[in-house]
């Protein structure tokens, strides 16, 4: 080994519990960062689907109370052509 790489080991072995530290602590770090957004996606998907649900809801309400039809003016012009037919 030439004598820069030997500096550079002695250099590792001296600072090796305050560099494995440093990893340990970035490495907890990204866990943590990784875990908020998979928490923020699931409160996202399931804010989503809650939002979902209750506009399904409201929509066959609205759906069921818009239905009502007045139908006479159209029985009066089929029964008006049917009787022009049988004269």
């Amino acid at each position: 080994m030439s004598q820069k790489k030997v500096e550079q080991y002695k250099e590792y072995k001296k600072n090796k519990a305050q560099i494995l530290r440093r990893e340990k602590m970035m490495r907890r770090l990204e866990l943590g960062i990784i875990a908020l957004i998979c928490a923020a996606f699931l409160v996202w998907f399931g804010v989503s689907i809650g939002q979902n649900l209750t506009r399904v809801n409201q929509s066959t309400e609205e759906a069921v109370t818009a239905t009502e039809l007045d139908l006479n003016a159209y029985i009066d012009y089929v029964d008006s052509l049917q009787s022009s037919y049988t004269a």
